[in-house]
Order: structure tokens, then C-alpha cells, then sequence
């Protein structure tokens, strides 16, 4: 009678409860539900897992038998207990299967389609996350059937699979592509997609792929790396791109422009100031990029942050580099607001202090806040990036000491609105702040000594404005337009002595002493428009036309115009031609000036001109060839100082190699080629050969760039099976240039002996062969509340010596004469990491 009586009254909290939607939430908060309106449930959380969602609407009057329906899919039932309670616990049968992991792809590429409806024998399973992937844990045994469908795709499909008892089942489900509408045609040459999380077209690497890949420090933008037309030592996170120097890339976020995005920006910068959890994927041009892009000439990075969750998640890391934390959901009305905050703090100082104290101590930490709400055809965000470095340096020998600090503060509001079904529009407002402070001594006995002192200060208000206007169905219009006002602060002092001999070679002197305080200002404007143009189905063209102008330099031409075409061709449904021709200005940038290097006044805009010829082609069995030729030439060379024998010092603008680099013009061509197959969740694989050549043209004579790399060599494959992910990457190219400085012993009248130094031609032999391969492996483990990734990852695990410099000095010979004395350095060597990261 009491349990007859308790389940009527359950039965009209039952009824006032059924308008509330239960499909898609945790299981467990639908049996809390349950048990605050009076039925008494048992469970445990080995059973009811945090993962396990209610896969569809419970119907049944009865909450008992509703109950029972949920539990279900997951092998679960419910028996009576002790005075009245309901236990669950496990079917006795049929027996469950350990997962199935259904991926629904893209016909034309196989990449993972977000956000697509999946249907499990005719019932609502769920929808696919940012990789195009849904997990459906302990399916019964025997013959089942999914159905996929998804926005932008043709119908639906489905596909018939059978589960098998404690095996883990993979499905594939692809959709074909409704017809692509003009604007999301890509219509540039040498753009390469790599998504993190969500798959999209033109997919070179996505992000369960670069995610695997092994990369040193954590660092996402080390995947650009594996690209042809990528020249790097693995210091760096900054790469040479075909031919070009390392600050020739655009670097945007979120489609804002990042200044000095790097930490330990001073010292090879190591890594960048946005942490890999919340990048979502990067657009990489490496040339022939459009006329939107101003203001560098090599490349563009465009990182997209990741879309906001279903449901609130959270992931916090520990490798040997980072300490990281991640949360991000949804919040409001019907889920109208988002927001994301990370955190990432560097080990490196702890490290150092294990390996060995005398290295210094390296700390940095950087963090991003982001908070959104949709107003349907308006999305507003608010977003904040921060970061901060205090640094202290040694080398081992105690030749040269560094110290520098570093904040970098950067705050922008966004608008992106549709207006109507044709029309929309990006605003982004934004403010950044940058204080730099760097300090050091050198000390070579016999060679040279001295100190620098530099603090730098850089502000920077911007207004930027896209349009974007579907004329119809064969013209396209873009147009936008970009306002800074920049402000900066340079307080600069250094002396060096430099000992004989090294002071009679290269362009050094005995003494030398410099002092600079200057504080620029002005603005930097511009203005673009592109014209997209469909003649027939198969063919796109792009016209597009930059303006840019600089108010703070008293250069001679601070106004540029940027012509731009980008031609596409689709040959056939499997092979595209595309043709690039365009003039691409690089203004220096008001925190660029080369106050270490004794310049104190802006140069002259550069200007490089692209020619990029590029072929797709689609082979059976999911292969992709891809081929492409480009030449760059250089006009308006600004002058550069590098180090001819050692680049990997903490200081250099006091060692005895440091030269001025004066260039009429430069040019840079290559050929790239490259072959990727793989195409699904569980096998990925490239490889690339490129052939390059890099030279400037001073005195009409052609000198190789010191990043000039004829041949290079790039593969790499990632397998993934049940709960493991292994992966590998290997390179080998050609030895960079060099430049051998030699010594002769001369013996005077009066019998005593000096050395005299000679310097060959600049770059006119190589380093040997550059070699290095990388694996890393990782395993995944279920926990009660969520899952927990472990890797192991392990950088030139050969331990091959690559030569990179020779550091000179002087010493004496067995015959205790003066001798110059020569020491080789190498890139990395081995360097082994290890991590986990909790998601939850």
C-alpha cells in the first residue's frame, strides 16, 4: 500500500515534470531527478558512468519503466532493493559491446564533418563533435544500422555495421557536399587547413592528426614545420617560409592582428603567447594570399578559436613544459552566451633547476578570456590575452649572462553580424600594450666584452572593418578597411671592446658605444576590395587591390598599392589548377625599429612579388597528389644583421660575427611536392620533397640566404588503434650555408708570433646533411569523470648531431703560439617529454 501510494504521488510530479527535455543531458542528473521526486535510486558510478548521456526522450508514463528505457542503451537495468529502493545494476543479458565510434566524413576530402545528426536503428543517438566523431558506448551485440545527416550536405546516409562483444567498433558514415556556394570557394594558391577540431575542405592535417604529431614544447604552430616550403633549425617556433625571413608572416588571431606573439622573444622564441587547447585550427598561405592580408610579405597564420561545447568541459595538463588549464561553455537563455578562459604556466624554470641551475631560470605564463552571446544574426564577443616573461640566461660557461622581462597585453571586442541572407560584417576594436626590458653582458677573454640595455615600450588603438556582399551566385564583393594609432618608446645603450685579431675582421672595431632614446607616433591605414567572379561552374577568379599607408616613418615612400589575382580552375571533379600573381608590401613596423643594430630611422617599405602555380589531384584509394611551383623576387631589400658563425647566442649584437647585410634585390623559387593518404580516423600519412633556392643579388652577385635549403625531405604517419595513438615524423635536407673564418700563425722578426684571421665568402659552403626524427605515443584511459591522455613523446630520438654554427676563439697551440681554435654547435639534440591531460 505505502509503495502503491508513493508511486502515485510520483506519478504527478511524473506529469508536471513531462514538458521538460531530458535527450542529450547526463544520465545521472535525469535519475537525481527521479529521486527528488521521491523514487528511491541506487547507483554507482562504475555503472553509471559521468560520459553516459539519455540518448532519447523517455515516453513511458510509468517513471519505473521510464527509467528502465533510459538505462537501456547502456546495459543497464533496475531491481528492487531493501525497503523499496531500486538498484541498478547490469542486464543480465543481451551481453554489450565496448563502444562503437561512429565518424561521419566528407565525400570529397574524408574529413570529419561537426555538428552532423546520427540516428542508431531508427532512434536519436546524438551529434558528432568538432572532429566528426560520435562515441556510442556498450551497443548491444549483433546488427545495427546509423544514419547521418548534416547542414550543407546532400540528404543523408547510412551505413550497417555489427557489434561484437569487449570489441571497439569503428563506423563510417560519408555525406556528400551540397554544391559550394561562391564565398566559400578557395580560391588561393599555397593555403594549407589544419584544423584542431573542427574538419573542414582542403584539409592537409587535422587536428586528430597534429594533435598526435610529435612537436617540441607543446607548441601548435611546430605543425607548420611539417609543411613544404618550412625552413627551421627546431629551436624555433618562428620558421623561414619560402626564402623569406622569420618575421615575413602575418600572425592573426581571432582575426586580430598579434604583435610580437612569442615568448622568449629575444631568445629563438620557443614558443608562441596563445596556447594549442583553445585554437580550434590555423590557415596557413605560405603565398599568393589575398588582398585582405596586408603588410607581410611571406605568409599569413590564422588561428580561429574553438567553438563553444554543448556542455560545460574542462581540461587541465601536465607535461614536462607546461602546466595548463582549460574551461569553457555555455551560459544564459537557451544557451545564448559562451565563454573560454585558459591558463598555461612554463616548467622550464623548474627543469633548469634540476638539469642544472647555471642554465638560468626561464618563467613564463599566458592567459586568454573570452565571453560571447549570440543575438541571432549578431554575435558579440569580448576577448583578452595575456602574457608575461621573466627570464635569466646562462651559458655554461659563464661567456654570456641574460636577463629580460616581458608583458604583453592585448584586449579586442568583436561584432560579426548578417544582415540578410547576402551581406555580413566583421568589426573588431582592439587595444595592445607591450613593455620590454632586456639586459646582458658578454665576457670572451681574448676575444670581446660588453653589455647591452634595452627597454622598449609599444601601444597600439585599432579599429578593423570586414564586408562581405554575395552579389549573386556568380560575383562576389569584399571590401574592408583597417585604422591603428601606434605610439612606441626606445631607450637603448651597449659598449663592446673587441680583442685583438677579432677586431680587424668582419665590421668590427676596437670600441664601440651606442645610445638611443627615441619615441615614434602615428598611424597606419588601409583599405582593400575584392571582386570574386564565377564565368562558369568550373572556373573562379579573384581580383583583388590593397592600399596601405604609414604615418610615423619618414621614409621616402610610406604608400603602398597591392594589386592581386587568384585564378582556380577545376579541371575535372578530382584535379584543380590554381594561379597566383600578386605584389606584397612590408612596411616596418613601428616596433621594429633596429635600434641594437645602430638604426634609428624607419626604412622603406619592402616589396616582394608572387607567382604561384599549384595542382590537386584526387588518386583512388583516398591519395591526394599535390603540386606546386613558386618565384618570389624582392625589390626595396631592407638591410639585415646577422650572425655569420653562431646564431644560437643570448646576445647578439655584442659577438664578433655580427654583420650588416646590404641586398639589391632577393629571389626566392621553388617546387613542392607532396602526397597524403591515410583519409580516416585510424591512419594518416604524407610525404613531401621540395626542391628551393634562395639567393641575394649585392654587387651583382648572387649570395645564398643563410636559411637556404635546396633539398628537403618530409614524411610522416600517425596510426591510431582502440585507445593508443603512435605517430612519427621524420626530415632530412640539405645543410644551411656557413662561412669558415680561418687563422695563420705568424711568426715576426723579433720571434714572436700573432695570429692573423681571414673570413671566407659569406655562405659559400654548407653544413652537412640536417636529419631528425620524432615519435610520440600516447594512450587514453576512460575514468569515472571523463578521460585522461598520457603521452610520450621524444624529439631527434636518433640523437643525431646537426651541425648549425662554430663558435671561435682564441687559444694556443702544442707549441704555445697563438692559434684560433673552433668549436661546432648542433640543433637539438635528444629531447625526450612526457605529459597527461585530464578531460572532464
Amino acid at each position: 500500500m505505502v509503495r502503491r501510494a508513493a508511486l502515485a504521488v510520483l506519478l504527478v510530479a511524473w506529469h508536471a515534470a513531462a514538458a521538460e527535455e531530458w535527450q542529450g543531458t547526463p544520465l545521472a542528473d535525469y535519475i537525481d531527478s527521479l529521486r527528488s521526486r521521491g523514487l528511491s535510486i541506487i547507483y554507482s558510478t562504475d555503472l553509471v558512468r559521468p560520459s553516459y548521456r539519455v540518448q532519447s526522450e523517455p515516453v513511458s508514463q510509468d517513471p519505473e519503466q521510464a527509467l528502465r528505457d533510459v538505462l537501456a542503451p547502456y546495459g543497464l537495468t533496475i531491481t528492487p532493493g531493501p525497503a523499496g529502493t531500486l538498484l541498478v545494476t547490469r542486464s543480465a543479458a543481451p551481453e554489450r559491446a565496448s563502444s562503437v565510434n561512429v565518424r561521419v566524413v566528407d565525400a570529397t576530402d574524408g574529413s570529419g564533418i561537426a555538428g552532423a545528426r546520427v540516428d542508431l536503428d531508427g532512434r536519436p543517438a546524438g551529434i558528432t563533435d568538432e572532429s566528426g566523431q560520435l562515441r556510442l558506448p556498450d551497443i548491444a551485440e549483433g546488427a545495427h544500422r546509423v544514419t547521418a545527416s548534416a547542414e550543407g550536405y546532400s540528404g543523408q546516409a547510412d551505413a550497417e555495421f555489427r557489434a561484437r562483444v569487449a570489441a571497439d567498433t569503428v563506423v563510417r558514415v560519408t555525406l556528400d557536399p551540397d554544391p559550394v556556394p561562391l564565398p566559400e570557394i578557395i580560391v588561393a594558391s599555397s593555403r594549407y587547413d589544419i584544423r584542431y577540431r573542427e574538419a573542414g575542405s582542403h584539409t592537409f592535417l587535422d587536428r586528430e592528426l597534429t594533435t598526435r604529431l610529435p612537436h617540441l614544447g607543446d607548441e601548435a604552430l611546430r605543425t607548420l614545420a611539417r609543411l613544404p616550403g618550412a625552413a627551421g633549425g627546431g629551436v624555433s617556433s618562428r620558421q623561414h617560409v619560402r626564402g623569406g625571413q622569420q618575421n615575413e608572416q602575418l600572425f592573426l588571431l581571432d582575426g586580430l592582428r598579434l604583435y610580437e606573439p612569442y615568448h622568449l622573444k629575444d631568445f629563438h622564441s620557443i614558443t608562441t603567447t596563445v596556447d594549442p587547447a583553445v585554437i580550434a585550427g590555423i590557415d596557413f598561405y605560405s603565398a599568393g594570399y589575398q588582398a585582405r592580408y596586408g603588410d607581410r610579405m611571406s605568409g599569413v597564420v590564422e588561428i580561429a578559436l574553438r567553438e563553444p561545447p554543448q556542455r560545460t568541459e574542462t581540461e587541465l595538463g601536465l607535461t614536462l613544459f607546461h602546466t595548463s588549464a582549460l574551461s569553457r561553455g555555455r551560459f544564459g537563455r537557451d544557451d545564448g552566451g559562451d565563454w573560454m578562459l585558459s591558463a598555461r604556466r612554463a616548467n622550464l624554470d623548474v627543469l633548469a633547476d634540476i638539469v642544472n641551475p647555471d642554465y638560468g631560470s626561464p618563467r613564463y605564463h599566458d592567459y586568454l578570456a573570452h565571453i560571447g552571446w549570440d543575438f541571432g544574426r549578431h554575435y558579440l564577443s569580448g576577448n583578452a590575452l595575456f602574457s608575461y616573461d621573466k627570464i635569466l640566461l646562462s651559458q655554461p660557461d659563464g661567456s654570456e649572462r641574460a636577463a629580460a622581462r616581458y608583458a604583453n597585453d592585448v584586449f579586442w571586442l568583436k561584432a560579426e553580424s548578417e544582415w540578410n541572407e547576402r551581406l555580413e560584417s566583421t568589426t573588431v576594436v582592439s587595444a595592445t600594450e607591450i613593455d620590454n626590458e632586456r639586459s646582458g653582458e658578454t665576457n670572451k677573454p681574448g676575444a670581446i666584452e660588453g653589455f647591452v640595455d634595452d627597454e622598449r615600450e609599444f601601444r597600439s588603438l585599432a579599429l578593423k572593418q570586414d564586408w562581405l556582399y554575395e552579389v549573386s551566385d556568380r560575383w562576389l564583393l569584399r571590401a574592408g578597411f583597417e585604422l591603428k594609432r601606434l605610439e612606441a618608446d626606445y631607450r637603448y645603450a651597449s659598449s663592446k671592446t673587441v680583442a685583438p685579431p677579432f677586431d680587424a675582421i668582419l665590421d668590427n672595431q676596437p670600441s664601440s658605444m651606442r645610445l638611443v632614446e627615441t619615441s615614434p607616433a602615428g598611424g597606419q591605414y588601409a583599405a582593400y576590395t575584392e571582386l570574386r567572379w564565377r564565368p562558369v561552374a568550373r572556373v573562379a577568379l579573384d581580383l583583388g587591390l590593397r592600399w596601405d599607408q604609414q604615418t610615423y616613418t619618414s621614409a621616402m615612400t610610406d604608400e603602398q598599392v597591392s594589386p592581386r589575382t587568384n585564378l582556380l580552375w577545376r579541371v575535372t571533379d578530382n584535379t584543380e589548377f590554381r594561379l597566383a600573381w600578386g605584389r606584397y608590401y612590408q612596411a616596418q613596423e613601428i616596433n621594429e625599429l633596429q635600434v641594437s643594430d645602430g638604426l634609428d630611422e624607419f626604412r622603406s617599405a619592402q616589396r616582394a612579388t608572387h607567382i604561384v602555380a599549384s595542382l590537386k589531384h584526387h588518386l583512388p584509394a583516398g591519395l591526394e597528389l599535390r603540386v606546386e611551383a613558386y618565384r618570389k623576387k624582392y625589390d626595396h631589400v631592407a638591410p639585415r644583421f646577422e650572425n655569420l658563425f653562431d646564431p644560437l647566442v643570448l646576445i647578439p649584437e655584442l659577438q664578433i660575427d655580427r654583420v650588416r647585410i646590404d641586398a639589391d634585390e632577393a629571389t626566392a623559387r621553388g617546387i613542392e611536392v607532396t602526397l597524403s593518404g591515410g583519409g580516416d580516423h585510424h591512419l594518416a600519412w604524407w610525404a613531401s620533397y621540395a626542391w628551393s633556392q634562395s639567393v641575394d643579388q649585392i654587387d651583382g652577385r648572387g649570395v645564398r640566404r643563410s636559411w637556404d635549403q635546396r633539398h628537403s625531405l618530409s614524411a610522416g604517419i600517425s596510426r591510431d588503434w582502440h585507445h593508443w595513438s603512435l605517430s612519427a615524423a621524420a626530415i632530412a635536407r640539405s645543410g644551411w650555408p656557413r662561412t669558415v673564418l680561418t687563422g695563420e700563425t705568424i711568426r715576426d722578426p723579433d720571434g714572436t708570433a700573432h695570429l692573423d684571421l681571414a673570413v671566407g665568402p659569406r655562405n659559400d659552403l654548407r653544413h652537412d646533411v640536417f636529419q631528425s626524427l620524432d615519435v610520440r605515443v600516447s594512450r587514453r584511459f576512460d575514468l569515472p569523470r571523463g578521460e585522461l591522455t598520457a603521452f610520450l613523446e621524444v624529439t631527434n630520438l636518433l640523437n643525431r648531431e646537426n651541425a648549425c654554427c662554430t663558435e671561435y676563439s682564441a687559444g694556443l697551440d702544442e707549441n704555445g703560439d697563438p692559434a684560433l681554435i673552433a668549436e661546432q654547435g648542433n640543433w637539438l639534440p635528444l629531447v625526450p617529454s612526457l605529459g597527461v591531460l585530464w578531460r572532464f
